[in-house]
């Protein structure tokens, strides 16, 4: 799949997803190539939706024949889905689920991290989870705005633990390119952040456009920023000094 293509799929995901009250977002999960606000994702043969309180798995090996395998409650306010190899990291407005997708026509809950009523997008690599919790007028509720870093490694996994905790204002979609953050502030741009130590993440630079900056899709070397009208294409040879491409508008 080239560029373009990827992009046609996830323009048409994205428009589906905000008329709605996340997002609808779909990318190849074996490389994580899905928004962090996406309420479904594909894994292989499968594909994986969540709504309010539920996960869906359908078989698409064949996609004139989908079928619905399996529907199981995975608890309330249930917001995204992001799939990393063998885990689905399903982010709702009071915490984080982690499921092993080893067997991927029955997900199973390995564990779980709690938090004060928020939204909740997350990204995830093998050992960490990220997440973006936010407080504003659109029924997230709380009180928090900042990102939450926890360890997922061994153990962790059931009860992941926090390591690090890094304010910022209106945090949203957040995507990961080797040892860079990058998240979405809305109308604050979008944080691009430094997690080589995990426990102390710093923040080196914030990117400002006259838009609101709300998910964003590390691709190879080009930085996908789903922006309030269209996208914002960026170079991210050097992760941490992306280097504007272009704009598409919707």
């Amino acid at each position: 799949m080239n560029l373009k293509q990827f992009l046609m799929i996830m323009t048409g995901g994205i428009l589906l997803a905000f008329g709605c009250k996340k997002g609808d977002t779909m990318g190849p999960s074996d490389s994580g190539k899905g928004g962090s606000t996406a309420r479904m994702t594909i894994s292989g043969n499968y594909l994986y939706l969540v709504d309010h309180s539920t996960l869906h798995t359908f078989d698409i090996s064949d996609p004139a024949q989908t079928v619905l395998l399996n529907t199981q409650n995975v608890g309330w306010n249930i917001e995204t889905i992001f799939p990393y190899r063998d885990k689905l990291f399903i982010g709702s407005q009071t915490g984080m689920f982690v499921f092993d997708n080893s067997n991927p026509k029955k997900p199973q809950l390995q564990g779980q991290a709690q938090h004060l009523r928020s939204c909740d997008p997350v990204v995830a690599d093998e050992n960490y989870a990220y997440v973006t919790l936010r407080s504003n007028n659109n029924g997230c509720g709380g009180t928090l705005n900042q990102l939450n870093i926890y360890d997922i490694q061994g153990t962790n996994v059931l009860y992941p633990k926090q390591v690090a905790t890094l304010v910022m204002p209106e945090p949203q979609g957040l995507g990961l390119k080797n040892n860079t953050l990058y998240v979405c502030m809305g109308k604050n741009g979008m944080n691009v952040i430094d997690v080589t130590d995990k426990t102390k993440p710093i923040s080196r630079k914030v990117l400002s456009e006259d838009t609101d900056f709300v998910d964003v899709i590390p691709y190879d070397h080009t930085l996908i920023v789903y922006v309030k009208g269209g996208f914002i294409l960026y170079d991210i040879t050097n992760p941490v000094n992306p280097q504007k491409i272009g704009t598409i508008h919707n």
